[in-house]
């Protein structure tokens, strides 16, 4: 069961409104005197239902419970854009998977020039959602959309150590297990010789995935879990 998002409202209540509320008496079918895992920020508590009004759960607070995250790594995912239900999928995993950060990036060959911001409204929902579902500690940062060149001169230079996935990469992405690391995806097309050329020049290192192409969403999910291991 989820880990639902709460106001602490006291040290000892919470209260739940709005989707959640709906969800938790609806589909969940809890009633007051049940008990459900409930997370206020970095911060876990299992509480029990005391009562329930119209899009609102009122909730007693039993006891802290730590929350922890995937791995100890600070991860990064630059994602080029790709059909936008393949970037949802991405976006969704890659939370689970433990990310800190999540960076769209627009290249050349992007299937998807523009993000609207119901779009984004909707990816930062899916990104919420993930963190309910996994129970992980800290919620992952996801930027607004930005062409390559800008992140590559701008964003990107925050990262510790910072990747890219090429196919035919002397080194493997398994000898780059960091403290901070992050790993730019290219689109379904592949970066074009010029986009190549400047991460490579920016200091981007090439890192392989195996022998077998791999396709952008697929690429993005072994590269976290292959760095997060």
């Amino acid at each position: 069961m989820p880990r639902f998002f709460a106001e602490i409202t006291h040290p000892s209540q919470a209260v739940i409104r709005g989707k959640d509320a709906h969800h938790i008496t609806g589909p969940l079918r809890k009633k007051e005197g049940d008990e459900i895992r409930i997370r206020d920020g970095a911060r876990g508590h299992l509480a029990r239902i005391t009562s329930i009004r119209s899009g609102e759960i009122v909730l007693e607070i039993l006891c802290h419970e730590d929350l922890s995250d995937r791995c100890s790594a600070h991860l990064r995912l630059a994602m080029c854009l790709v059909d936008l239900r393949d970037m949802e999928e991405t976006i969704r995993y890659a939370a689970e998977l433990g990310v800190a950060e999540i960076h769209p990036v627009i290249a050349g060959r992007s299937n998807i020039r523009s993000v609207s911001d119901a779009r984004f409204e909707r990816w930062q929902a899916i990104v919420t959602e993930a963190v309910k579902q996994c129970e992980r500690r800290t919620l992952p940062h996801l930027c607004r959309p930005e062409p390559l060149e800008a992140f590559i001169r701008g964003a990107s230079r925050l990262w510790g150590e910072r990747l890219v996935a090429l196919k035919g990469a002397v080194q493997s992405i398994s000898d780059h297990r960091q403290p901070d690391v992050g790993i730019l995806i290219g689109p379904e097309g592949g970066f074009t010789p010029d986009e190549q050329a400047m991460v490579l020049q920016e200091g981007f290192i090439p890192v392989g995935l195996g022998d077998t192409t791999l396709r952008a969403v697929t690429a993005a999910i072994a590269a976290l879990s292959i760095l997060g291991a």
